[in-house]
């Protein structure tokens, strides 16, 4: 047996160990925001979807692949592991953690060198299959845009994990009025594409400089920033919020008709 087939073997010996999924009302989501392509706005989607699953007193367990920066970790560290891949032993660790099923939501921020190594595994240790036996909802956010390397891999996604929700995420701060709707098309309702509105340059500079979280925002006015200036935040960030959630009923609907069929 190859190096590379007792990698394989051991990630998948260890993630399907236990295979029944706890009694639970809805799956748990496990979010995966991922892109072949750096500066795609990954991080910062990665992390407003963080809070919006940490608000109101939920729990999040957030992994940041991104070797070398590790953002995600930075701005929120006290929900966020960082994660080496370059290991068999830190691999195998990070496949533990994910397929654990304790009721809390699961993101990961996976750095864009490490997009085609992280779902080769995926795919061939079965991981959406065996997450959702414990329960999960996979959940593929992927930030689109109109470059033929992210449209190719978005595409080949679609065939390789059709048990995942696989949702295009339309970032106006990246696509500055672009039209890719024709490039990422989706085949279920609740996976419509997420909008993600532009965030004016002046919030963007106080919102990268908060100390809070966006989600503490809805709730206490930073006292850092101008009001004006506050207010807009908290309104932009109640407006994210609100397509998160609408996208989450989405899911819950679909699972609702399945079972009634």
């Amino acid at each position: 047996m190859s190096y590379s087939d007792r990698v394989l073997a051991a990630l998948y010996d260890s993630t399907l160990a236990s295979t029944s999924a706890p009694r639970t009302t809805r799956p748990t989501p496990l979010y995966i925001i991922a892109s072949p392509r750096a500066l795609c706005g990954k991080t910062f989607l990665a992390l407003l979807m963080a809070d919006y699953l940490f608000q109101d007193g939920g729990n999040v367990d957030a992994y940041d692949l991104n070797p070398g920066e590790y953002a995600l970790a930075a701005c929120r560290p006290r929900i966020t592991t960082k994660v080496d891949l370059s290991t068999t032993p830190g691999q195998i660790a990070l496949f533990d953690r994910l397929i654990a099923n304790e009721g809390k939501a699961k993101l990961i921020d996976l750095g864009y060198s490490l997009f085609e190594r992280f779902f080769d595994v995926c795919e061939q240790i079965e991981f959406v299959e065996a997450a959702r036996r414990r329960g999960f909802e996979v959940i593929i956010l992927f930030p689109a845009e109109p470059h033929p390397s992210a449209t190719t891999a978005y595409e080949k996604m679609e065939r390789r994990f059709p048990n995942a929700v696989l949702v295009p995420v339309l970032n106006e701060a990246i696509l500055k009025g672009e039209r890719v709707h024709e490039s990422y098309q989706v085949d279920r309702e609740s996976a419509a594409a997420l909008q993600v509105p532009l965030m004016p340059a002046v919030l963007k500079t106080y919102a990268d400089r908060l100390s809070q979280s966006l989600a503490q925002v809805r709730a206490h006015l930073p006292a850092n920033m101008p009001k004006d200036h506050a207010l807009e935040l908290r309104s932009w960030t109640r407006g994210v919020f609100l397509e998160f959630r609408e996208f989450e009923l989405r899911l819950t609907l679909e699972k609702l008709r399945m079972s009634l069929r």
